[in-house]
C-alpha cells in the first residue's frame, strides 16, 4: 500500500485532492484501494472473494475508523471499527491479530473488500446456509416468545431459537427479549430455508472464549480483578470480568450473613472481587468455573475480635442459628459466638428439652471468652442491658471465697460431674460425679437434670477461678450448726450445770472447763 494510502488509512489528511471533499467511509476505502491497486499491480493477481464467504487475515493498520487486514499476501480487506468495539468502545483488536470475518461487499472488479463480523444480509436462504458453514453470526430481531422459545426474523425470514439456547443460563422469562435486536449463530437450515434454527448461547459462548483467551494470564486463584455485576440470584450474583462470567456465592458476599444479594450489590454495578476458585465445569468440560469473593476483600474481623470485644463485655447480638448444644448470636459482622445450653437459665419445656431462644431474637449477651486462633467466642446471658464495652457486674470467682455456702442451678453435665451456676454470681462451680453418685446412683442426666436446684458448700477456689463443690460438706455444717445450737440450748436451760449430758460432752472433749461449748 502506498504511504498516502497507509495515511489516510490511520485518519491523517492526505493532500491533493482526495483532501478537499468529504467522503463516505466506503468511498474513501474504495478510492484508496483503487489508488494503491494502480500503484501496485500485483494486488490485481489476488483471487476473487464472494460475498459472504469466510475468510482470516491478519490486522495491519488501525485507522480512525476502520481496522485493515491483509488476507493473502495478495488482497486487503477493510472492517468498520464499530463491528470490532466491546461494550465499553474499546477496540478489541490489536496489530498482528488474526481476525475472523466474512466478505459483506465487494467492488465490481475485487479491489475493493469489505469485510464484516456478521453474515451479510439480503441473501436470503442461500446466505442463512452460508453463515451455517462459515460459523459467523447473523443478526435477527426477536419477534415473539412460544413453549419452546423465541421466534425470530432474519433477514426478513422467520427463524427460531430454542429456550436452552437463548442464554448460558437458565432464563425464567423469555419474554424480556421480545424487540431486541441480538446475534445468533445458524444451527440449521432445511425445506429452502422455511426451517430455520438459531442459538444464541453459541455467540455467548464464543464470545467468553474470546474474552477468556485475553484476560487467561490474569485468571488465577487470588488475582483481583475488576467486574461488573451482570445478576443476582438467592444463591448470590454473577460478575461478568470482560466476557467471562464468575459467580460470587451469598457466603461470599459479606461478613454479615444475614444480607441478601440485593442487599449487597446491584445489576450494574463495578466491583472488585478475588478469584477464589477455578476448576472445570462439570456440564461444559471446555469450560471452568469461576468462583469469586467480595468479603475476600474486606479483612478479618478476628484479627481484631479480641479488642473489639474484650471478655467480661456485654454486647447486644442477634441469635443466627440454633443447635442442640446452644445457639449462636451473631456481635459483629463475621463475628458469631456460641451460646452454650449450659449457660442458659435451664428452664425446661413441656418436652423435657432446655428453653432455648429463637432465630432473630436480640438478646443481651456477656463474652466468657474468645479464642482467635480457633475463631470462637464463648458466651453467657447478661442480666442487665446491654452496653458495648461495659463490665459484666455480680458477683465473680475471685469473689467468693472458700467455705460459703451456695445456691444454684445445675446449668451443664459431663461425665466428670455438673456445673451449677451460682445465684447472683457470674460464676459456676463443679459437682463432682463421685459424690453424686454416692447421693444417687445412675444417669447423672436423669438423676442430677439441668435446671435442678442445688445448695453446696464451696470447698475450694483455685488460682485460675475455677470452684470446687460439695454437696456433703454443705449438708455436714447444716447438720453441725443444728447440733451446736441445741446444745447451747441445753447449757442455758440447765443454767450452766453441767448435769449428766454435760458431764458425757466434756468427756468428749466438746464442752471446756467453764462449760463453753468449743466451736469447730
Amino acid at each position: 500500500m502506498s504511504d498516502q494510502v497507509r495515511s489516510v488509512a490511520l485518519g491523517a489528511k492526505a493532500p491533493g485532492p482526495m483532501s478537499t471533499e468529504p467522503e463516505t467511509p466506503s468511498e474513501s476505502f474504495a478510492s484508496l484501494f483503487e489508488t494503491e491497486q494502480k500503484q501496485n499491480p500485483k494486488r490485481g493477481r489476488a483471487r476473487t472473494y464472494n460475498v459472504g464467504e469466510s475468510v482470516q487475515g491478519v490486522v495491519f493498520r488501525i485507522g480512525k475508523d476502520a481496522v485493515f487486514v491483509e488476507l493473502d499476501g495478495k488482497a486487503e480487506g477493510y472492517i468498520e471499527d464499530v463491528e470490532l468495539k466491546d461494550a465499553d468502545g474499546q477496540l478489541t483488536v490489536k496489530m498482528g491479530d488474526t481476525v475472523r470475518a466474512v466478505v459483506v461487499e465487494r467492488s465490481s472488479d475485487g479491489g475493493v473488500i469489505r469485510l464484516g463480523k456478521s453474515a451479510p444480509k439480503g441473501q436470503g436462504a442461500e446466505g442463512l446456509m452460508r453463515a451455517k458453514e462459515s460459523g459467523l453470526p447473523v443478526e435477527g430481531v426477536v419477534s415473539g416468545v412460544n413453549k419452546g422459545g423465541l421466534e425470530v426474523t432474519v433477514d426478513g425470514m422467520r427463524a427460531f431459537c430454542p429456550s436452552r439456547a437463548v442464554d448460558t443460563r437458565f432464563v425464567s422469562d423469555l419474554e424480556t427479549y421480545v424487540g431486541q435486536r441480538l446475534k445468533f449463530i445458524v444451527t440449521a437450515v432445511k425445506e429452502g430455508g422455511r426451517e430455520v434454527t438459531l442459538s444464541r448461547r453459541a455467540v455467548l459462548e464464543q464470545e467468553q472464549q474470546e474474552a477468556r483467551a485475553k484476560i487467561q494470564d490474569k485468571l488465577v486463584v487470588g488475582a483481583v480483578l475488576r467486574g461488573r455485576v451482570s445478576s443476582t440470584r438467592e444463591f448470590g450474583a454473577f460478575v461478568d470480568l470482560g466476557g467471562v462470567e464468575g459467580l460470587l456465592p451469598a457466603s461470599e458476599l459479606s461478613h454479615d450473613r444475614a444480607l441478601r444479594p440485593d442487599d449487597v450489590v446491584k445489576v450494574g454495578d463495578e466491583i472488585d472481587v478475588q478469584v477464589l476458585k477455578i476448576e472445570p465445569d462439570p456440564k461444559r468440560p471446555d469450560q471452568q468455573k469461576l468462583t469469586l469473593s467480595l468479603k475476600a476483600l474486606a479483612g478479618d474481623p478476628w484479627e481484631t475480635a479480641a479488642t473489639k470485644l474484650p471478655e467480661g463485655s456485654i454486647h447486644e447480638g442477634r441469635v443466627m442459628r440454633l443447635a442442640a448444644f446452644g445457639a449462636f448470636v451473631q456481635l459483629a459482622p463475621g463475628l458469631d459466638g456460641l451460646l452454650h445450653v449450659s449457660e442458659m437459665s435451664g428452664e425446661m419445656g413441656p418436652d423435657g428439652a432446655p428453653v432455648m431462644p429463637k432465630v432473630g431474637d436480640a438478646i443481651s449477651v456477656r463474652v466468657l471468652k474468645v479464642d482467635s486462633a480457633q475463631r470462637r467466642i464463648g458466651l453467657a446471658p447478661s442480666d442487665a442491658p446491654a452496653k458495648p464495652g461495659r463490665p459484666a457486674r455480680g458477683a465473680t470467682a475471685s469473689s467468693i471465697t472458700q467455705g460459703a455456702i451456695v445456691t444454684g442451678k445445675i446449668s451443664r453435665i459431663e461425665p466428670f460431674g455438673v456445673f451449677v451456676q451460682i445465684d447472683g454470681a457470674q460464676a459456676r462451680g463443679l459437682l463432682p460425679a463421685q459424690e453424686l453418685q454416692r447421693l444417687k446412683a445412675g444417669d447423672l442426666h436423669k438423676t442430677w437434670p439441668i435446671g435442678t436446684d442445688v445448695r453446696a458448700k464451696v470447698v475450694s477456689v483455685d488460682g485460675s477461678g475455677k470452684i470446687r463443690l460439695s454437696i456433703n460438706a454443705a449438708k455436714d455444717d447444716e447438720e453441725r450448726a443444728t447440733f451446736d445450737d441445741y446444745r447451747a440450748k441445753e447449757y442455758e436451760r440447765s443454767g450452766g450445770a453441767m448435769g449428766a449430758l454435760g458431764q458425757k460432752l466434756k468427756q468428749a472433749g466438746l464442752l471446756g472447763a467453764q462449760g463453753k461449748s468449743k466451736k469447730k
